[in-house]
């Protein structure tokens, strides 16, 4: 099926309704608001899901026209199946048949580590939103084994001990991975006519940590619709009931929750009948939620499952708490947190105390008692709350304010100069290289001692 005009194509890494976390949910509200404008917009969205062959198939979300693609292989999470040589030949003849004029990248994981050297060759230009840091991590989210949160250098010296690995790799194919991995995200972020940062520590820690130069990066916040604006204030804490802390968003390890559940715990012990703790959303995976309750287990802790902006102002809560043990981005809970009127604890990670401000209450990443501390001072200082409610910063932009600066930039990429690459593309013959070698490593496995056949 061929497009007969398709201004932008956004392209990403999952999509509703197969699942609705925060980047997704950005390219959806996003595109749906540039249709809006009048645009002709389409997106295209890898899956959790494999299929026997790499397949596209074309379906509608409210009206929007989403081709969903399935890789054929296993393990296509995993850091060294990036780059998948017949999804590179799907996404070219797929620009060739739809002729968008511009692809907006949200991520690259679950479809191959080319998509803007694909645009390139097609003449497609093509513009970047990094909503997490893959491009400077194997494990994405720029935190360690340990849970250690991570601003080392992308490099062989510092990720080998960290990547994430099947168990039988030789310590030069470990290197070769982490090389082609650099140099692929390098590439790109070299060729894209605009790689945009929703704050500027992203960009800063983006920058040391893999060489793509600073003024590579712009800073472009993202744009916020209110969720709640039909549904009155929160009244905050009341007297006679317990305060009541809440999480929301994507229920995962590296938003902290089991340290949130530890900590509260605590509080409970210190101050018993004194507080709740809500917990919403979906868990990443059955053996994490297994866990969380287990250590909710005897405390005051609610867990609501999935959840829309209704049931979330249901819950009442008084204070966000968003403990994340990864290095944040943005954190589109904090716009939801502040539009509700509510003040916040985080993580001293990333974005969410630069843009808490003093709205907020900072406890360390991945510190028990320190978080519960935090959450103690708002049992102990009544006073605390309004204090902080009354430091609520300014709304972000709103989606309108956002989508007129995005289009001011999609302009600039298709009018503007082709930018000097500051990193070579990397060759499909190193590409193949690195497929055999690990063939060769696999069969290894398979192979006797004698070196014949069994």
């Amino acid at each position: 099926m061929r497009s007969v005009s398709m201004d932008v194509l956004h392209v990403t890494h999952q999509f509703p309704p197969e699942s609705q976390g925060g980047s997704e949910s950005y390219a959806f509200e996003l595109a749906q608001r540039q249709r809006a404008r009048g645009l002709a917009v389409e997106v295209l969205s890898g899956s959790q899901h494999a299929a026997a062959a790499v397949t596209v198939t074309a379906g509608e979300v409210e009206g929007l026209v989403v081709h969903r693609l399935q890789r054929n292989d296993l393990f296509f999470d995993h850091h060294v199946k990036m780059w998948h040589p017949e999804v590179e030949a799907r996404f070219e003849q797929f620009l060739r048949d739809r002729q968008p004029k511009l692809v907006h990248v949200h991520h690259w994981v679950r479809l191959t580590c080319n998509l803007i050297e694909v645009c390139e060759r097609v003449g497609v230009p093509a513009v970047v939103t990094l909503h997490d840091y893959y491009t400077s991590c194997p494990r994405a989210f720029r935190r360690r084994k340990g849970d250690e949160a991570c601003r080392r250098e992308l490099s062989v010296e510092s990720c080998d001990k960290c990547v994430p690995r099947y168990g039988y790799e030789p310590p030069h194919e470990i290197a070769d991975g982490i090389n082609l991995y650099a140099d692929h995200y390098r590439a790109e972020l070299s060729l894209a006519r605009a790689v945009l940062v929703a704050v500027a520590s992203t960009a800063d820690l983006l920058s040391v940590t893999t060489g793509v130069a600073r003024d590579r990066y712009q800073t472009l916040p993202l744009g916020y619709k209110q969720r709640f604006s039909s549904l009155p204030a929160m009244d905050g804490p009341q007297e006679g009931r317990p305060i009541r802390f809440a999480f929301w968003g994507g229920v995962g390890r590296h938003k902290g929750v089991d340290v949130l559940l530890q900590a509260h715990r605590k509080v409970c012990e210190a101050r018993p009948g004194r507080s709740e703790l809500h917990v919403l959303g979906g868990f990443e995976s059955a053996g994490y939620e297994a866990e969380l309750r287990s250590l909710a287990d005897g405390s005051q802790v609610t867990f609501h499952g999935a959840f829309d902006a209704a049931q979330l102002h249901a819950a009442s809560p008084d204070i966000g708490v968003f403990p994340s043990t990864c290095i944040e981005t943005f954190g589109l809970v904090l716009d939801e947190c502040f539009e509700l009127g509510l003040p916040c604890i985080t993580s001293d990670l990333g974005a969410l105390p630069e843009r808490a401000g003093d709205a907020g209450v900072v406890s360390r990443s991945g510190d028990v008692d320190d978080l519960a501390a935090a959450m103690m001072r708002f049992l102990d200082e009544p006073e605390l709350w309004q204090e902080l409610r009354g430091n609520i910063p300014a709304p972000s932009p709103s989606l309108d304010e956002h989508v007129t600066a995005l289009l001011e930039i999609y302009s600039a990429a298709q009018s503007g100069p082709k930018p000097v690459p500051q990193f070579p593309l990397v060759s499909q013959s190193r590409r193949l290289a690195f497929l055999m070698k690990q063939r060769d490593t696999a069969m290894s496995k398979l192979i006797p001692p004698s070196g014949g056949p069994s």
